[in-house]
């Protein structure tokens, strides 16, 4: 009968912790949907600015007449159609983060509402370890009770922990990906300095796989941010860099190489400060995995000891 108790404490216990977790999450993206969803209808209407612009530029409009009247036309219509392009790739990005954000929203929601009896049964659990606890004489099995309900937790943490760990690995090996990105981008880029622009600039595929490689740590940091505030980590995890842009117009002519290069080495400066930090967080997750895996251990050997006195 005891163990049996036991059992249900350390499930129920463990659950309860899952909860608790849950609830601290799901107030966490709340707070983060709010945020990104005025970001996104900001940014929206910056677009629909820079659509405008290059609507006024194409269309027969006073402001293509001056422009035209300066002999400026095809720079300003390019820099304007850069701008727009940018300001679209802005908005697809944040929609990205966005929608993310709601289905994992909506993924604890849905995890929180199988969890609503838990209190219930922990309620029930408590209930039956106490009328087990008046009718047995045993002095130790309040011990093992106590025992099982705080093995359940630790359990509990521990899993949240792990997940932590894993989190941290999988955005090191992110911005890992995205600083060999830049540093073939930067060798590109100075091979094509040497060539005279042989090695063109306006061939997307290695300014695009950086890109690829931003988007992606973007993503791994939003999931390792999630699981640190789960254990009651969160902090700083450094500017994620953003996808390199071309430029247009009279800079697209006279300082395209100057500004790329500007981008790049802005970007893997980033990417070296926010693997800094997260290697330090994988550190120090792991040590707080261990300490609690070293409570786990402990409160398993006394409740062996007691089993077996």
């Amino acid at each position: 009968m005891t163990e049996e108790i036991e059992a249900r404490l350390v499930e129920v216990a463990g659950l309860v912790r899952e909860a608790e977790l849950l609830r601290v999450r799901r107030a966490e993206l709340d707070r983060r949907h709010a945020e990104h969803a005025a970001a996104v209808t900001e940014l929206r209407r910056s677009w629909a600015g820079e659509v405008r612009d290059v609507e006024r530029l194409e269309s027969v409009s006073l402001s293509r007449v001056l422009v035209a009247l300066r002999g400026a036309y095809s720079e300003e219509l390019s820099r304007e159609r850069a701008e727009a392009d940018a300001a679209r790739y802005r908005v697809a990005e944040a929609e990205s983060r966005l929608a993310a954000i709601q289905t994992e929203r909506e993924a604890v929601e849905a995890r929180l509402t199988a969890l609503a009896d838990v209190p219930a049964r922990f309620a029930a659990a408590i209930d039956d370890k106490e009328r087990h606890l008046v009718g047995s004489g045993d002095p130790q099995v309040a011990r093992l009770l106590a025992l099982a309900d705080e093995r359940g937790r630790v359990e509990a943490e521990l899993r949240e922990l792990h997940e932590a760990v894993r989190a941290a690995e999988a955005a090191l090996g992110a911005l890992g990906e995205l600083r060999r990105q830049l540093d073939l981008a930067s060798s590109r880029q100075t091979t094509d300095n040497l060539l005279g622009g042989a090695v063109s600039v306006s061939q997307p595929h290695w300014l695009d796989a950086v890109g690829w490689a931003a988007s992606n740590a973007d993503r791994c940091l939003a999931v390792l941010h999630a699981e640190l505030t789960d254990v009651g980590l969160a902090q700083p995890l450094g500017n994620v860099p953003r996808p390199i842009t071309r430029p247009a117009g009279f800079q697209a002519v006279f300082f395209s190489n100057m500004l790329i290069r500007e981008q790049i080495n802005r970007a893997s400066r980033d990417a070296d400060e926010s693997l800094q930090l997260i290697a330090g967080i994988h550190r120090d997750v792991s040590v707080r995995a261990q300490t609690a895996r070293a409570r786990w251990n402990a409160l398993h050997s006394e409740r062996q000891q007691l089993l077996t006195t």
